[in-house]
């Protein structure tokens, strides 16, 4: 009994160890399965995933392109409808800029006549024979050019109203009553201290106080010029004209500038004229009556005696 005890004891042991060593050895390969496995289906896994990638990246810039190729189409066709546009335009501005030119020609002032109109008024200063002829005549051509005009005589540090054209019955009627220190007198003022001609445009609020002339308001917009009328390098008089009330002559500030130079000129001859006329009577009031021979011989040639003194 004690054999058979032994015996089986010995076997359960031996199966035991078996049972034992095989669950290893099975476990161990089974671990080694799975690790294969895992292994494979990761490769697997990154395999597909790298063709995935790929697939997808081909997709996206095959998808791209198409995208840049449909985008090219639709800004070559955007560019060649505005490069269409823009030569419609630039032909229909050429025709507007061409159409203004044409009026802008038409409308325009001849030169002939500007200068025609002025040398009118150059003839018209030379037939006058008397100075105070020659500041009506200048105040009034000046009124043919400016819509308001006048004319102011220079007495010491004072100006004084000689002719008005434009303004109105109270200055037309009333020039000679306007007296005013050169301070006071604007731009008149200044063209007479500077001898230059004096300009100013009033603007929105109006133009500076030392500008304005106190004989008349400035309307916005409007443009005003002062001219000296030189005699000798001194100023006689200024000619003064704006374009107030309605539209002037074409280049008017211009012929201004022209018939008040000329008119200073026809002052001085006529100075010139009258101070010689003068002078002639003063030197006839010194010649004897009788008239005869004056120097020291008469006609003969005999020297005649010396009047006593």
């Amino acid at each position: 009994m004690e054999l058979e005890e032994k015996v089986q004891r010995s076997g359960e042991q031996l199966l035991q160890r078996m049972r034992q060593q095989t669950e290893q050895e099975v476990f161990e390969f089974v671990r080694e399965l799975l690790t294969a496995a895992a292994t494979e289906r990761a490769t697997a896994l990154d395999d597909a995933r790298q063709v995935a990638d790929s697939e997808r990246q081909t997709a996206l810039q095959e998808e791209s392109a198409r995208v840049r190729a449909e985008e090219q189409k639709v800004l070559e066709a955007a560019l060649e409808a505005a490069r269409q546009e823009a030569a419609r335009t630039l032909v229909l501005r050429l025709d507007e800029v061409r159409d203004e030119a044409k009026r802008t020609i038409a409308a325009a002032p001849r030169t002939d006549e500007i200068l025609g109109r002025l040398l009118d008024g150059v003839r018209r200063l030379d037939k006058v024979s008397r100075l105070t002829d020659v500041l009506d005549t200048l105040a009034e051509l000046a009124g043919n050019e400016a819509p308001r005009a006048a004319v102011l005589t220079v007495q010491g540090d004072r100006v004084r109203g000689w002719r008005f054209v434009g303004f109105g019955p109270t200055l037309d009627d009333e020039a000679r009553q306007i007296d005013l220190e050169c301070g006071e007198a604007g731009i008149v003022g200044r063209a007479v201290v500077t001898g230059e001609a004096s300009s100013v445009v009033c603007g929105p609020n109006g133009v500076p106080g030392d500008a304005e002339p106190a004989f008349t308001t400035l309307p916005s917009g409007v443009h005003a010029l002062a001219v000296p009328v030189l005699v000798g390098g001194q100023v006689m008089a200024v000619v003064y004209g704006d374009d107030a009330e309605r539209r002037p002559a074409p280049a008017w500030r211009e012929s201004l500038e022209v018939l008040a130079r000329h008119a200073g000129h026809c002052l001085e001859a006529l100075t010139a004229v009258r101070t010689a006329q003068l002078a002639h009577r003063d030197v006839e009031s010194l010649i004897p009556e009788d008239g005869g021979p004056t120097g020291s011989f008469d006609a003969a040639g005999a020297e005649r005696p010396k009047p006593r003194a």
